[in-house]
């Protein structure tokens, strides 16, 4: 079972955490939220807990990290996951400058989301 944590709770965060909990082989073990009462209503809505950023990315039980905050924030969040052993499914775009999004890897696994090659024509 995939444990996953979710960064950000905003709208697209819920696309993810009902994807995440649909799956037969993943699990939401968290969300976090700038505004910690945004974290708490998706965590309550989808039977999970709410932590801080940190935590989750501290949490050696937690597998995976999806990325789902504003942009500005993406680059350092995909550096602080991949150094903690997480892979990591960043919000697109990675970064506004090409050159720090080169630079966000950290030597971990990670992809932005392609929803696009799932629909005609692609």
């Amino acid at each position: 079972m995939l444990k996953v944590g979710l960064l950000g709770a905003g709208r697209i965060a819920g696309v993810h955490a009902t994807a995440i909990t649909a799956h037969p082989h993943s699990t939401l073990s968290a969300v976090s939220d700038f505004y910690p009462e945004n974290a708490e209503k998706l965590a309550a809505q989808y039977h999970t807990v709410a932590r801080t950023t940190d935590e989750i990315i501290a949490d050696p039980t937690i597998d995976a990290v999806l990325i789902a905050t504003s942009t500005d924030t993406h680059s350092d969040l995909m550096e602080a996951a991949t150094k903690a052993g997480k892979a990591v499914l960043c919000e697109k775009p990675v970064d506004l400058s090409l050159a720090r999004a080169g630079l966000s890897n950290g030597g971990g696994l990670y992809g932005p989301p392609c929803d696009d090659r799932l629909q005609p024509p692609f």
